[in-house]
């Protein structure tokens, strides 16, 4: 068979119908088309059906993990995990993520450096709290480490525990909250917020005073 006709879907323009010895024979993303340069006179049989069938299938994992990449950054396990949900092949999957990571639209390192700092601006919390987030997105220990390192100081983490107890201590005293009772209800918070021991304190000090 030779093709003798390509020509965009009515509802999707994106696409293209193959028709040949004018009869229709695939469907294709004009990505697939662009790519195995397929032309009207071209010679088209089982052989270039299988690969027009290969192409278009790792297409749609492209295109797949680029919608789910367009909402926020993603972690190489997220992407691996969505791609297997929508039942493409491991050869497809590896194919997608070696094509992002070369592009640079997947980076881990530079995920965990960006969820740290957006973090720190929008709900600031201690090392542990960052950490276990991190790992449960899949990014690896030593890379977690090491942003942590380079972007968490000890000294900003002890200006991030006050700057939030003083915030606590403004809002409980605005609410008329039990001041016997704000101590360790500051510490609760900061605790879950992953700060260590000493921090804590330090900064339950600096906002209430002397432990009596």
């Amino acid at each position: 068979m030779r093709i003798t006709k390509i020509e965009s879907q009515q509802k999707r323009p994106g696409r293209k119908n193959i028709y040949a010895d004018g009869k229709f024979v695939a469907g294709v993303s004009a990505e697939t088309l662009l790519k195995l340069a397929l032309r009207p006179g071209d010679e088209i049989g089982p052989e270039q059906l299988k690969a027009i069938q290969a192409a278009e299938s790792a297409q749609s994992a492209r295109n797949t993990a680029l919608r789910f990449l367009s909402t926020r950054p993603r972690t190489e396990r997220e992407i691996r995990s969505k791609l297997r949900e929508k039942e493409f092949s491991d050869e497809e999957i590896s194919s997608v993520i070696q094509d992002l990571h070369q592009s640079g639209l997947l980076d881990d390192r530079q995920f965990a450096r960006l969820f740290v700092r957006n973090a720190m601006t929008l709900r600031p919390a201690g090392a542990p709290v960052l950490r276990r987030k991190l790992l449960l997105l899949g990014v690896d220990r030593k890379t977690i480490d090491e942003i942590i390192a380079e972007e968490l100081s000890g000294e900003s983490q002890t200006e991030t525990a006050r700057e939030l107890a003083r915030r606590f201590v403004a809002k409980a005293r605005a609410a008329r909250k039990e001041d016997q009772k704000l101590r360790a209800r500051l510490s609760g918070y900061l605790a879950r917020r992953g700060f260590p021991w000493d921090t804590i304190r330090d900064a339950t000090r600096e906002a209430l005073g002397p432990d009596e």
